[in-house]
């Protein structure tokens, strides 16, 4: 038996209502799904544009401080982090970085800005210090602070901010020295004691960082301590295996053969290593050795691009992390500096292949989503790669 409304006013009334109320509490159109960020536009393009929209982007994000990220805007899957040093750690070292690159671009604007970060680093990142007893990535700060400040001292006219830097330079050195581990050298985690001096044995490319950094310090006339520099050689040479790479640290000389030490899973950290020694004039190393582990960087790319902008560090073929990328790289131009010049000028064109089809529309370039330091980061190391390409292909 069928019900008829029409006999029913009130039946009519209450399927209107009803209709009404689901029409009215129906969901809107569902908004398209933001684009994962390791899928959004790049474009490339050629190498003085590249240098310029990368400029650009550092110039537009800097922060009235003078810092070129704030630390902040966690994704919910970075690193192992303790709040608020940690990230605090990681915006000087970053920032940092942004003023090395704009001072290497040296056009007037880049270094009104480089300036304006050197003084943030010199007297307000000198405040930095150890996240916990477990996390000590305050000494990626440092490194990068040194470094860049020591090359603001060697390039700097003003002698008001030439004293600013100098002062702040030493004074990232000493902080340095007060996290150096027992064995001499860094690590960034102290996951064994926690004890004031780090008990973890140190990473070869943290150490091999701050020699690089312990290099610059020298050329700007800072007292660099021997016995520190000493120390941290001897760190990383041991880490040196009979493969040409370098351990991830000072205490894997009895694992050369883990899948992360092997080369394809060390061509990333290796670049800093070689760098570092060769800085420092090593008699365990000859370019002849550097250049061959270049060629084999060159030769077995993939192995370091797998990685690049993963969601998760080490997931990739041999462990390989996202940030091994363009710090591998910005290593291995400076070793590729050292080359004769025609093999220069080839390797130099092969490294652009590498750099060039990554940049963001924005015009930043970044390997691993951390906070908000990893296009500030990725875009300087980037622009000095192709800074140190450009002269090499003169």
């Amino acid at each position: 038996m069928r019900l008829h409304t029409s006999g029913f006013p009130i039946l009519k009334s209450l399927a209107l209502a009803a209709a009404l109320f689901a029409a009215g509490c129906s969901s809107p159109p569902a908004s398209p799904a933001p684009t994962p960020i390791d899928e959004l536009p790049v474009r490339e393009r050629n190498l003085e544009d590249a240098i310029r929209d990368g400029v650009a982007f550092l110039l537009k994000n800097q922060r009235p401080t003078g810092a070129f990220a704030t630390g902040l805007g966690a994704k919910g899957w970075e690193s192992y982090e303790a709040f608020p040093g940690s990230p605090e750690a990681f915006k000087v070292g970053a920032s940092a970085l942004c003023c090395l690159a704009l001072r290497e671009v040296g056009t007037p604007e880049a270094l009104e800005a480089a300036r304006r970060g050197e003084v943030w680093l010199a007297t307000k990142a000198i405040t930095l210090r150890r996240a916990s007893t477990g996390e000590i990535y305050n000494c990626w700060g440092y490194v990068y602070a040194l470094q860049a400040l020591a090359f603001a001292v060697q390039k700097e006219t003003d002698p008001a901010h030439l004293a600013t830097v100098t002062k702040g330079a030493q004074e990232h050195l000493d902080l340095l020295g007060r996290y150096q581990t027992a064995y001499g050298g860094w690590n960034y985690y102290d996951f064994i004691v926690g004890a004031q001096v780090p008990s973890m044995a140190p990473t070869s490319f943290t150490t091999a960082a701050g020699l690089v950094a312990f290099a610059e310090a020298k050329k700007a006339g800072l007292a660099v301590p021997e016995l520190m520099v000493k120390r941290c050689l001897r760190v990383v040479e041991r880490c040196r295996t009979p493969f040409g790479v370098f351990t991830y640290n000072f205490d894997d000389w009895f694992a050369p053969t883990a899948g992360y030490n092997l080369p394809k899973g060390a061509m990333g950290r290796s670049q800093s290593c070689y760098d570092a020694l060769l800085s420092w004039n090593s008699p365990s190393v000859t370019l002849e050795k550097a250049t061959a582990n270049f060629d084999f960087l060159v030769k077995e790319h993939r192995f370091i691009e797998c990685g690049r902008k993963r969601q998760f560090p080490h997931e990739a073929w041999y462990a390989t992390a996202p940030y091994y990328y363009y710090f591998g790289h910005y290593y291995a131009s400076r070793v590729m500096e050292r080359f004769p010049a025609e093999k220069r000028r080839a390797d130099a064109a092969t490294m652009l292949t590498f750099v060039l089809p990554h940049q963001e529309e924005d015009g930043s370039w970044w390997d691993y989503p951390m906070l908000d330091v990893h296009k500030p980061y990725g875009t300087a190391f980037a622009l000095m790669i192709l800074l140190r390409c450009r002269d090499s292909m003169k």
